[in-house]
């Protein structure tokens, strides 16, 4: 069932969003698959089963929408994790990134996620979901099949790890201060902090980033479990070491990223770590630093980020 409301959102701070920001959005759930299989046991039975889950998500159309003719084309939008997809308290998720791209032309979807509180970090549960409500709304909506992926902050891992999951449908990628990798990282000699490593950031007990992640990839312990986010830490993800002992990165489709030079909640140097891993492979990536800007989004971005997908149209 869809719900449809005309309202002004509620941003992740619980404020009122600006006034281009009002308009219809559809609020619907989706059902998938919770399992996942991360299992070391050795046998010759049925380990696959179906653990249905549902999430909660949103879907914006543009005043230019049309039933018939060329379709509307498709933004997934992550969310980061002070914010959440919720119909009951008017929040919109990842749609707050791209509501000037809905003005101009564009439909947008986010999901809540896996877990109530929507801080999925970008895990396979998270991926399933979206990729359902995908599903749904380009069978019942006349959009594009082929889609854009936005994202900011832990959304902007969200987004890396659904374009590294599903290479066929995206076509291009642009996303706001990005956190790219879980662990510490050396990035031309500065050490980045990775979110396993910040184990104090959160008031609430037991939900730290270190707690989150253990729990979303599900960790079998309270130590570090690679095998359990192979995919889903993007500086990682499509990766290799080359002869001279550097990075190198390769996605899948055409990538933007915007970063402020004064973020204190993810350093700006990760950016530019990943987009010199993707440059040594030969792929195509812009980055765009932006002076003293800290952990938000600004005009600048919302505008180049709507020119960006332009070209992709």
């Amino acid at each position: 069932m869809e719900i449809r409301k005309t309202i002004r959102p509620i941003s992740s701070k619980g404020k009122p969003m600006s006034d281009d920001s009002v308009r219809e959005y559809i609020f619907f759930n989706v059902e998938y698959n919770h399992f996942r299989d991360v299992s070391d046991v050795v046998d010759n039975e049925v380990r696959d089963r179906y653990e249905p889950a549902e999430c909660e998500c949103v879907l914006a159309l543009p005043d230019s929408y049309t039933e018939d003719g060329e379709e509307t084309p498709l933004i997934i939008s992550f969310h980061g994790s002070g914010s959440r997809v919720c119909e009951k308290d008017n929040m919109i998720g990842g749609l707050s990134f791209v509501t000037q791209c809905i003005k101009a032309g564009y439909a947008a979807l986010d999901v809540n996620g896996s877990e109530p509180h929507g801080r999925t970090q970008g895990c396979f549960e998270h991926l399933m979901a979206a990729y359902r409500a995908y599903k749904y709304v380009t069978r019942k909506y006349n959009l594009s099949r082929q889609v854009l992926v936005a994202g900011g902050s832990m959304g902007g891992q969200s987004a890396f790890n659904f374009i590294g999951m599903f290479p066929n449908i995206v076509t291009a990628a642009g996303i706001f201060f990005p956190r790219l990798n879980l662990d510490t990282v050396e990035v031309n000699g500065h050490s980045c902090l990775g979110s396993w490593d910040k184990t104090v950031m959160q008031a609430e007990a037991g939900n730290s980033p270190r707690d989150r992640i253990r729990v979303t990839h599900r960790f079998p312990s309270e130590e570090w479990c690679e095998r359990n986010v192979i995919g889903f830490n993007p500086h990682k993800t499509r990766s290799f070491t080359n002869s001279d002992g550097e990075k190198v990165v390769i996605p899948p489709c055409p990538i933007k990223i915007w970063h402020g030079t004064a973020d204190r909640t993810i350093d700006y140097m990760i950016s530019v770590g990943y987009a010199e891993a993707v440059r040594r492979a030969g792929c195509y990536i812009e980055l765009h630093l932006l002076e003293g800007v800290g952990h938000t989004t600004t005009q600048v971005m919302r505008d180049e980020l709507t020119l960006w997908f332009d070209r992709f149209k």
